[in-house]
């Protein structure tokens, strides 16, 4: 069964005790970690207690074959809903999906994955299936920004015009947590009943936090590779490791479209860069003007994949993740055409 959207949402405010399983997957890792961890909170009131939380990989899958079913079949100690969390990196194969299926396990089983393909076994299998659930988290458009923020001006008591609305819309990304902590963030600067302007929303969005991770991006991209390190530590300051990997992606992608852009309306880069939607901050353009000069398509889907590789290695070995993290940026903004 495929919850979307609001089904979906709903859900997750108030799952059903019935359901066996939830596979949450998809682009945005933002809003698949929300959603797990809402499930999480749901379901479990001590999430230190081994006996009603068990956390699994796909590498402890692959390491211990019985492992999967052993979990299934353990029954839990008090009348708590007991929950298994897998950390899923690689699709399930046949055996491991009939083990699922085929359960009559009273744990739920929640799987939280990166992006699966339409053919996942992982997906066909909970999709037709009315005991268990998929819900896919793809990357928000405006009309899903638009109306989260909507609904965090609504519990604050709070009112945006329509200027700073769309300011704000058109410089978020598309990534759900990092929406989520920009919106947070600019609406605690205000009191209930205040009404917030576009000039508000500037101030506050160009803070010392925006600006170093805006100039590490741009400093990756530049290739300006030897100063990479100094910078990529202040930064460690305010975003982890997982967050610097996103806006890495999201960036990388946002130069992919206006390639294609430029290739489909043959537009000079000043222009394509001033018309760009959303806004890219004037103070940037010069570099933007680069990094199209630098890149091409080819080598930026190399880069993508190599983040890609990062991310399930940082998911991997956590402990690791700020020096993994550091060797994939200084590898990217290495690569020769």
């Amino acid at each position: 069964m495929i919850l979307r959207n609001k089904q979906a949402d709903d859900f997750i405010k108030n799952p059903s005790d019935d359901i066996h399983g939830i596979l949450i997957y998809g682009q945005d890792n933002g809003l698949i970690n929300h959603r797990t961890k809402a499930l999480i909170n749901h379901f479990i009131k001590d999430q230190n207690d081994p006996f009603l939380l068990s956390k699994i990989n796909s590498d402890q899958l692959k390491d211990d074959p019985g492992l999967l079913a052993d979990e299934l079949n353990t029954i839990g100690l008090s009348s708590d809903k007991r929950v298994i969390l897998l950390d899923l990196t690689s699709d399930l194969n046949k055996e491991q999906i009939t083990c699922i299926i085929e359960s009559q396990s009273e744990s739920l089983l929640i799987i939280f994955a990166g992006e699966l393909k339409p053919t996942s076994p992982s997906r066909k299998a909970f999709e037709t299936d009315n005991n268990f659930i998929t819900i896919p988290c793809y990357n928000s458009t405006d009309i899903d920004i638009t109306t989260l923020l909507n609904n965090k001006l609504k519990e604050k008591n709070l009112t945006m015009d329509k200027e700073a609305k769309d300011l704000l819309v058109g410089s978020l990304g598309n990534d759900y947590g990092n929406t989520v902590t920009e919106i947070e963030k600019i609406l605690s600067y205000h009191k209930s009943n205040n009404i917030i302007s576009s000039s508000d929303v500037e101030s506050i969005m160009v803070s010392s936090s925006n600006i170093i991770i805006t100039d590490l991006v741009d400093m990756v991209f530049e290739k300006k590779t030897v100063s990479i390190n100094k910078l990529y530590q202040a930064v460690l300051d305010e975003f982890n490791p997982a967050q610097i990997l996103i806006i890495i992606s999201n960036h990388a992608i946002r130069l992919l479209e206006l390639l294609a852009e430029k290739e489909e309306s043959n537009l000079p880069n000043k222009q394509l860069i001033e018309n760009s939607r959303p806004p890219i901050f004037f103070k940037r353009h010069a570099s933007f003007q680069k990094q199209l000069n630098t890149w091409n398509r080819n080598l930026l889907s190399n880069m993508l994949e190599i983040l890609y590789e990062t991310t399930v290695e940082t998911r991997k070995n956590s402990d690791l993740s700020v020096e993994l993290t550091e060797r994939c940026l200084l590898k990217i903004s290495s690569l020769k055409n």
